[in-house]
């Protein structure tokens, strides 16, 4: 399997690929941009490529597109797409833990490569000139933002063809990733008879995108279901994280939200859960009653109300309402709890940006940068903005070079660079750092065009 592969695409050449295929999606796709269902489905996806024996060596990246598709794909360099469409189909998270537990699969496996090494396209410059043709033909003026964000990922699928043999191979080792990472692994028979009847009853007389990139005939499921009864049967346990995280979703990407709140009004008429609860009470913020929101923050039940994401939406609610030092004072006691959370760090740098207190928002700036494991590129665009507003305009440009690079904009990130050296003295240690951070990116570039 390696040596075929490798010729065709090297693992280095993957990266390469799929750093430049996410550069294009995050500029023509609607990404959905919320920190909490971004971490969410980044933790979950995380738990699944520990549980592949491939976390470590193997940078995984999840990400969620808001579209109505039912789909879901990988591209190289472990970029993993879901689309809120497909969440909203999936009742349980370890319905959608198999999912991303197959695309993590083909990841692993190296079907791209290998997809590569049988078909028409042998190297990486071919495979770059195929990626701009999708791109190019995707982004005509004619098609609209749904069009593009329903078909640029389905096209690239088709372009590396899938095979039933990497299906099945992906489905087993999907089961046995979940397995792994302590899921149910019988959620991905599961999983696929939603999409089958969700098929089914698609009025629109066309398949649903994720069965077009990957066919799924009769003995999938039958197959899926086989392996699963062979691994050690998991206790199922109440999903909360789940359901406060498809509850947000939902409301973050309505295209009604007046509707939204009537349906979950209904609901929670019938049985007011958790996530039912949360839903209504971020409805009643976006809509200004603030009084409407922390009534139905309250109704949580109480082994509910300490999770993350109510206390954030507290934090929330309280600073709408003015008490901004208590929300910051709520914020302080779960970055104790969660030193690393993005979630929060955001939201207590925002609360200090406002009140002037720029020293003590870039000290907890640059901590959390040297803390995280994989910090959050975002953190660097704002100590940016930070550094702007004391005048320090060399270190807001170097912020913003680093922001860029992690973006894989390289070419912005030398921009700014560059910038970052017009304001700093003739051979001091700043200048001499900034040329040897200019050095790196422009070799990364020459690296990339070659």
């Amino acid at each position: 399997m390696g040596e075929p592969a490798d010729n065709a695409l090297s693992p280095v050449e993957e990266q390469q690929l799929g750093a430049e295929f996410m550069r294009q999606i995050r500029a023509r796709l609607p990404i959905v941009t919320d920190t909490e269902t971004a971490e969410y489905i980044q933790l979950l996806g995380e738990r699944l490529a520990l549980a592949s024996g491939r976390g470590g060596e193997d940078k995984f990246t999840f990400f969620i597109i808001d579209d109505p598709a039912v789909n879901a794909f990988a591209i190289p360099g472990g970029y993993v797409g879901v689309y809120v469409g497909l969440i909203d189909a999936m009742a349980r998270e370890e319905q959608l833990a198999s999912v991303l537990a197959h695309e993590v699969a083909h990841v692993t496996q190296r079907h791209h490569a290998r997809a590569f090494a049988t078909g028409k396209t042998a190297s990486l410059s071919t495979a770059a000139a195929v990626l701009a043709a999708i791109l190019i033909g995707a982004a005509s003026p004619e098609a609209g933002q749904a069009a593009l964000a329903a078909g640029l990922a389905a096209t690239q699928q088709r372009a590396i063809n899938f095979t039933r043999a990497n299906e099945i191979e992906a489905d087993r080792i999907g089961i046995e990733i979940l397995a792994n990472a302590q899921f149910d692994p019988g959620a991905m028979a599961e999983s696929f008879a939603i999409l089958r009847r969700k098929n089914s009853l698609n009025t629109s007389g066309l398949q649903l995108e994720y069965l077009r990139t990957h066919p799924l005939d009769e003995n999938r499921i039958a197959e899926a279901a086989d392996r699963a009864a062979g691994l050690p049967a998991r206790v199922r346990t109440i999903e909360v994280d789940y359901a406060l995280f498809r509850a947000r979703l939902a409301v973050l990407t309505a295209d009604d939200e007046a509707a939204l709140t009537r349906a979950y009004a209904a609901r929670a008429a019938r049985s007011p859960g958790a996530g039912t609860r949360y839903a209504l009470s971020l409805l009643a913020l976006r809509a200004g009653d603030f009084g409407e929101a922390a009534r139905h923050l309250d109704d949580i039940p109480a082994s509910v109300s300490r999770h993350l994401s109510v206390a954030l939406l507290r934090s929330d609610i309280l600073a709408a309402r003015g008490d901004r030092d208590a929300a910051i004072e709520l914020l302080e006691d779960l970055d104790a709890v969660y030193p690393t959370r993005f979630s929060i760090i955001e939201r207590r740098l925002e609360h200090l940006q406002n009140a002037r207190q720029i020293d003590k928002a870039e000290d907890i700036a640059n901590r959390y940068l040297r803390d995280a494991e994989k910090p959050d590129p975002r953190t660097w665009r704002t100590l940016a903005s930070l550094r702007q507003q004391v005048g320090d305009s060399a270190g807001s440009h170097e912020a913003l070079a680093h922001y860029f690079e992690r973006l894989n904009e390289l070419e912005r990130a030398r921009g700014q660079l560059e910038l970052a050296l017009r304001h700093v003295p003739t051979a001091s240690q700043d200048e001499l750092r900034l040329r040897a951070s200019l050095k790196a990116v422009k070799d990364r570039i020459a690296r990339r065009k070659g």
